[in-house]
């Protein structure tokens, strides 16, 4: 049977959508790979936030001895990430500006959320990276128990810092006192990832299953999907100088 006109224009429209929306996540994979080159290239700045990182397990530890509680120990965990993420995102969208790169971002043929969410891949990426860290230090000085689902959940955890972290990289990047400004914006948009992270994974460390802490994934996921509605309304506007 052949194809009526709204067939063909629906079948067209979707190829079309579908081609724009893979050009923009291999744009977006991109420049993240070009963010991850540089950083690691000069890795000055990832070392001080996994050294930050490994002396605040380090002074938790000291803290509270061998008989910290899996509450205790997520707090102490979701607390650390979310400072070292400050200095993740410090240098996020500033850098670009700082050097004039952002210009050569605006200049590629995609649309202009391919760049933050980019940005976003980058620095989940590398709080994962800090993440993994944080758990085996507390898996050897905070006698925290190890468990596969942990990763799950500091995975949607860095990938909903990351995604509040850049865009509010982008907001603050012509501003003065940017990191100061980051700090201040960044703790009370990022507030509903660090209460349920840090109920997940306290239920987690206490011996929960990953059924029994799908409130707070799911409450994870609900703020993954806000701020990306939030930012593919407004980013546009907000990467103009």
């Amino acid at each position: 049977m052949p194809l009526t006109k709204i067939e063909k224009w629906d079948a067209s429209t979707g190829a079309t959508t579908a081609a724009t929306a893979f050009a923009t996540l291999h744009t977006a994979l991109k420049i993240a790979e070009k963010d991850l080159r540089v950083e690691f290239r000069r890795s000055y700045e990832l070392l001080s936030v996994l050294t930050f990182s490994l002396a605040s397990i380090l002074v938790c530890s000291f803290v509270s001895g061998a008989s910290a509680t899996p509450v205790v120990s997520a707090a102490f965990l979701w607390v650390i990430l979310f400072f070292a993420s400050i200095l993740v995102f410090t240098t996020s969208f500033t850098r670009e500006a700082d050097k004039g790169t952002l210009l050569g971002l605006k200049t590629i043929p995609c649309n202009a959320l391919a760049i933050l969410l980019g940005k976003i891949f980058y620095g989940a990426a590398l709080l994962f990276l800090v993440e993994i860290v944080l758990l085996a230090c507390a898996v050897v000085f905070l006698n925290a128990a190890f468990r596969a689902e942990n990763l799950f959940v500091f995975f949607l955890g860095a990938l909903s810092l990351a995604s509040a972290g850049s865009f509010i990289s982008a907001l603050v990047m012509f501003s003065e006192g940017k990191t100061l400004l980051l700090s201040f914006l960044l703790f009370p948009v990022s507030l509903p990832v660090l209460i349920s992270g840090s109920a997940a994974t306290a239920k987690m460390l206490g011996g929960s299953t990953l059924g029994e802490i799908m409130p707070a994934i799911e409450l994870l996921i609900a703020f993954l999907l806000l701020i990306f509605l939030v930012m593919s309304l407004t980013f546009e506007f907000v990467i103009e100088e």
